[in-house]
């Protein structure tokens, strides 16, 4: 049985993104009949892996110095002898990567061209990674150009976001979904909400926010959703492709939650609250598939203008409609199958 070990980690500072990508991937491999196994540096996301059905092997070292893990995690790897290593993480190192090369085939999701990575495989599923121009990093470098893995075709999202049914779009709006992401480090959730109700062109919308496990504000939240009906709160989704399907359109940070919005065909108003989701935000609105609202950080008048594009939005059906089928367009759902059996074919050609 061919096998895939993935090294990935998830917490209150960095998020769920990269374990989740990783358990995308893993499902999609477990139904090509591969075994899979799971590290991390601390129990954050353990239970998580475990639930998903995945072995996970805890390393209990610090996720962002991982030159200190090494032989820890050398020890698992020559334990499980994996055909496949997948890291996914941004405090790897030229050397650290080295140094798992030797032990098998190496594979690396990244989103922010830090270095040329010494990897035998770059996956960058991120609408807009084409620009990133990899060969002439890798050309401007003494590292070996890896197999390219680039692009929406790649997006690796979970099964149930795999040939969906399309509802049409309503005339009216009635339910508008909104995520920060699964930390909040900005505490974008609570600010959402207490603008939203204290904005009497939005008093006819239902915002349903999803919440994550690390959101901080999750109390104040939940108060003020007690006294305004409009706040619904969503936590531990077990089937977010429903809930998503439920709404009318969405407002999301420009993560990965974005490909699935695009496969559930979602109306949505992206905004930025990290560095590396720049590129993807500028790519996806520059191709229409999605409004922007800024840089939650930087922007003046951020909350007035995100207001006020919501409910135009939310009154425009035409332009809802058009964003719809630029969706679904973009992302087919198929990327974590896509990505697995390229990993496993021993051809290595350049797929991008």
């Amino acid at each position: 049985m061919k096998k895939i070990l993935f090294r990935a980690d998830g917490n209150a500072q960095i998020g769920a993104g990269h374990i989740m990508r990783c358990l995308s991937l893993g499902m999609a491999a477990r139904e090509l009949g591969i075994l899979c196994k799971y590290v991390t540096a601390d129990d954050s996301f353990s239970g998580t892996i475990k639930e998903y059905g995945f072995e996970c092997e805890i390393l209990h070292t610090d996720y962002y110095d991982m030159e200190q893990e090494l032989n820890k995690c050398l020890e698992v790897i020559q334990k499980f002898q994996p055909d496949v290593i997948l890291a996914d993480g941004y405090y790897v190192t030229h050397s650290y990567l080295a140094e798992l090369k030797k032990y098998a085939k190496l594979a690396y999701i990244d989103d922010i061209k830090s270095f040329a990575y010494p990897v035998d495989v770059l996956i960058n599923y991120n609408s807009g990674a084409m620009e990133m121009n990899y060969p002439k990093l890798y050309q401007d470098s003494k590292t070996e150009l890896p197999q390219l893995i680039l692009g929406e075709h790649f997006v690796p999202l979970r099964q149930e976001f795999q040939n969906l049914k399309q509802k049409p779009v309503k005339s009216k709006v009635t339910d508008i979904l909104f995520s920060a992401g699964g930390a909040d480090p900005e505490r974008i959730a609570l600010r959402f909400a207490r603008e939203v109700v204290h904005n009497e062109q939005l008093s006819g919308y239902k915002f349903h926010l999803v919440l994550g496990a690390f959101e901080p504000d999750v109390e104040e939240i939940k108060k003020l959703a007690e006294k305004h009906t409009q706040i619904c709160i969503h936590q531990n989704v077990k089937k977010m492709s429903e809930l998503m399907q439920q709404c009318d359109m969405a407002v999301s940070a420009a993560g990965s939650t974005l490909y699935e919005l695009c496969a559930c065909g979602m109306p949505t108003i992206t905004y930025v609250l990290a560095d590396n989701q720049k590129l993807g935000e500028s790519s996806l609105c520059g191709k229409g598939v999605m409004k922007s609202a800024g840089d939650v950080r930087t922007k003046t008048g951020f909350w007035d203008d995100l207001m006020e594009m919501m409910y135009l939005l939310a009154e425009n059906c035409e332009e809802r409609q058009k964003m719809r089928e630029s969706a679904v367009r973009t992302v087919d759902g198929m990327g974590a199958e896509h990505i697995i059996k390229n990993l496993m074919s021993s051809e290595g050609k350049d797929v991008s």
